[in-house]
């Protein structure tokens, strides 16, 4: 049997600071999960949906404005 190979851990805050960013260039609009996971996948590469849903519960930074709808908080 094969071993698992091991997880590899991306920079701490690095999904976060991409998500803000890229909100950051929508001048504050929002966007959906969907939305922002195709705008910085370039940068960040693949990650869980529940990454995403994760860092989004950063109040300090992101709004919820409807179900799975977040803006940068003003």
């Amino acid at each position: 049997m094969a071993e698992p190979k091991p997880r590899k851990r991306r920079p701490h805050n690095e999904l976060k600071n991409a998500m803000r960013e890229y909100l950051a260039r929508k001048g504050g609009g929002p966007a959906s999960i969907s939305e922002i996971k195709d705008a910085v996948y370039d940068e960040v590469g693949e990650a869980p949906d529940s990454s995403f849903r994760s860092a989004l519960q950063d109040e300090r930074y992101f709004v919820r404005v409807e179900r799975g709808v977040f803006r940068l908080r003003d």
